[in-house]
């Protein structure tokens, strides 16, 4: 709906495939929000992740996660409250962007600040 493919896919390779239900949700809290989710990124292959520094059971190896520019706190305020609203509960707060997970292997609702 609001997000392509291509934007979502590795950067250094282009593969990757976003998990339907993650795309649906973010989806409906990008049209909550009513303001433009910019994804820094999202699907991770196993050799750009460990390049950026990523996690080595990282949710955006699995297609679950997506890291979203924010640079003002009032559109901080708008994502937090949108992503709230749909349910996403694992959330990471960071000078320029928000990271958003459903991660399977992570069950634990966290929000932290990097």
């Amino acid at each position: 709906m609001y997000f392509t493919a291509k934007e979502m896919q590795c950067k250094c390779c282009g593969k990757g495939v976003m998990q339907k239900g993650f795309m649906d949700q973010l989806n409906v809290a990008r049209g909550l929000a009513g303001i433009p989710f910019h994804i820094n990124s999202a699907f991770r292959c196993k050799k750009h992740n460990a390049d950026v520094g990523g996690k080595k059971n990282s949710a955006h190896l699995l297609g679950c996660a997506a890291d979203i520019l924010c640079t003002t706190s009032a559109s901080r305020h708008i994502i937090l409250k949108a992503l709230r609203a749909v349910g996403f509960n694992r959330i990471g707060i960071y000078k320029t962007f928000i990271h958003v997970d459903c991660n399977p292997y992570e069950i634990a609702a966290v929000t932290w600040v990097g």
